[in-house]
């Protein structure tokens, strides 16, 4: 019972102080909420379709934000998550989209973003394998990676571990 007390006060004590508006010049800006600068929105692949993803999948939730109008409302990425590239590196250590799933390749993807007006994003580990360890992760492979991921058009990175 005394510890449900000293939760419930702990509790209480959070909400109070969240309840305390905070001044403007002590929050941190952590993206832009302008029109002209919205904070980044958009979509991603793992909520629904965990590792069932393809080229078909992404293709078509990115036609979806623009028939449903959301890109217009700001939702503007596209993030392919875990699974989408081979289970090894190539022999140079770069990722390489997995070649059944993603045959057209990610810059292919990227391509298909920008010319609707949309960015795509992608996800990797900071560790050995991904959370899903269905691909290896950027342990070690940072540099490589971002440059792999700008040589393809990549506009977001999920850097997750």
């Amino acid at each position: 019972m005394q510890r449900l007390a000293v939760a419930m006060a702990a509790c209480c004590a959070v909400a109070t102080v969240l309840a305390v508006p905070a001044q403007a010049a002590e929050l941190p800006v952590i993206a832009a909420t302008a029109p002209s600068a919205s904070p980044p929105m958009g979509w991603n692949s793992w909520n629904r379709f965990g590792c069932h993803i393809n080229e078909q999948v992404i293709r078509a939730a990115a036609d979806g934000l623009i028939s449903s109008g959301m890109r217009e409302a700001g939702y503007k990425y596209v993030n392919i998550d875990d699974c989408w590239a081979e289970s090894q590196r190539d022999a140079a250590g770069r990722f390489e989209a997995n070649h059944t799933t993603f045959p057209s390749g990610i810059k292919a993807l990227a391509d298909y973003m920008h010319t609707r007006g949309l960015k795509l994003g992608i996800y990797t580990s900071a560790g050995t394998r991904t959370c899903a360890d269905t691909m290896p992760g950027g342990l070690d492979h940072e540099d490589v990676d971002a440059q792999t991921f700008a040589d393809w058009g990549v506009d977001y990175l999920k850097y997750d571990n």
